[in-house]
């Protein structure tokens, strides 16, 4: 007779795990043999090992759930606690993946609440597993996305107690804090503070550190630097298949171009990006890629369809989006409602930019949240040419004062306002 230890358990499924072509099948293969041996540990990794799989295999949620719901059932039966937590975490993952940042706050939520529950009864050994460190690091990034920094920062605090620098997940995260204070210091402006993160990142996550250094060069108006490290990420991950990261190397690519002005050459980088986001069925991406696409339309002059094409992509970025995606997307509406209000009559043009005005009060409140002062100067500038068209003095003077202010504070990267999203 022979026995499996875990991590010879462990080894075999990473094994299966990493080949392409008949994983499935041995995967399959695995969990029915285990399930048939009595061996619920290894079933349970090696339905996970498949959830993982078919996850970017672009598989769909409800189908990954109904088979995490198979294994959880095991956990429980067999008092799998550690295994409980991955498959908790695995959700998490997996809601992120899929644009659905509630429900992955509400499985991260619940693995936390798990462990203070259990915390509470005498002589229950700390959880310091991996995975708890992982739901804890989208919880941190969760909340940093609705403007919740504080929030962030305390879940921060937590890891650092309970992960050391020198233990054995800590890096998950320090790539996490990292991460956090890089999109922070985009919003405010600081490309300079952002800049010396990147080699922080790089050696955590070397293509997540080559990624926001090309954001960083492109911030600078630094095209040309920004461009040739975009296309050898953008070849380096389509042979990794990652997927994820080939959608927002195209998203940049293409803002890359209609920033240089060339928006016809931005579509088909654009259409190739909703085309793998669909197929993949990551929702998020999709709609920031329809964001894009509206926006590249507006740029050659065809608000109209841009606004109908808007109403496709809003609703989830309202309902899942990060904060600042929120307030790119209020904002977007307002440009395309006064580029579409330039043919109305008088009235209903009137009309039509107060409706602008409103969106764009949204649209500030949002990036207020974000603690991105860069676009709510842009706001306000557009808010006072608005209230000049509609003769509104008093208000003009109200939103050209905030707009000088924050002009003085912040640098100026010459970049039009018609080329930003």
């Amino acid at each position: 007779m022979i026995y499996f230890d875990d991590f010879s358990c462990q080894s075999w499924l990473y094994v299966l795990g990493q080949k392409r072509s008949d994983s499935y099948v041995l995967l399959e293969h695995s969990v029915k043999k285990a399930v048939h041996f009595g061996l619920p540990y290894l079933a349970s990794l090696g339905i996970q090992s498949l959830v993982q799989q078919r996850a970017f295999a672009g598989k769909t949620a409800n189908k990954l759930m109904d088979a995490l719901k198979d294994s959880d059932l095991l956990h429980w039966k067999h008092s799998l606690s550690e295994l409980i937590d991955i498959s908790i975490a695995q959700k998490t993952a997996i809601w992120r993946l899929y644009g659905r940042s509630t429900m992955a706050l509400q499985q991260a939520q619940m693995l936390l609440s798990m462990n203070s529950l259990e915390a509470v009864n005498a002589g229950v050994q700390q959880n310091n597993t991996e995975s708890f460190a992982v739901a804890l690091c989208h919880l941190a990034e969760l909340h940093a996305e609705q403007g919740c920094f504080a929030a962030a920062s305390e879940v921060l605090k937590h890891l650092k107690e309970r992960f050391p620098p020198n233990s054995q997940h800590a890096q998950l995260w320090m790539l996490c804090d990292q991460k956090i204070q890089f999109d922070r210091a985009m919003n405010d402006g600081k490309y300079h503070l952002a800049d010396s993160l990147v080699t922080g990142i790089t050696a955590l996550n070397s293509i997540e550190g080559v990624y926001r250094k090309a954001v960083v060069l492109q911030a600078q108006n630094q095209m040309s630097e920004a461009h040739k490290l975009l296309q050898k990420l953008l070849v380096h991950c389509q042979k990794l298949k990652n997927t994820e990261m080939v959608i927002s190397v195209l998203l940049s690519v293409a803002e890359l171009y209609w920033r240089s002005s060339s928006p016809t050459i931005a579509l088909p980088m654009l259409l190739q990006a909703l085309a793998l986001s669909k197929e993949y069925r990551l929702q998020y991406l999709a709609s920031e890629t329809v964001l894009n696409l509206a926006f590249a339309q507006l740029i050659l002059g065809i608000p109209e369809q841009a606004l109908s094409l808007l109403h496709m992509a809003i609703e989830p970025i309202l309902a899942d989006g990060a904060i600042l995606d929120k307030g790119r997307a209020m904002f977007l509406v307002a440009k395309c409602q006064v580029a579409s209000a330039a043919s109305y009559d008088q009235p209903k043009k009137a009309e039509a930019l107060e409706a602008a005005i409103e969106n764009l009060n949204e649209a500030k409140n949002y990036f207020a949240k974000a603690d991105c002062k860069e676009r709510i100067r842009d706001v306000v500038y557009f808010q006072a040419r608005l209230y000049h068209t509609l003769g509104k003095t008093q208000e003009r003077n109200r939103c050209a004062m905030l707009f000088r202010q924050l002009h003085q504070e912040l640098p100026s990267h010459g970049v039009p306002l018609i080329n930003h999203l």
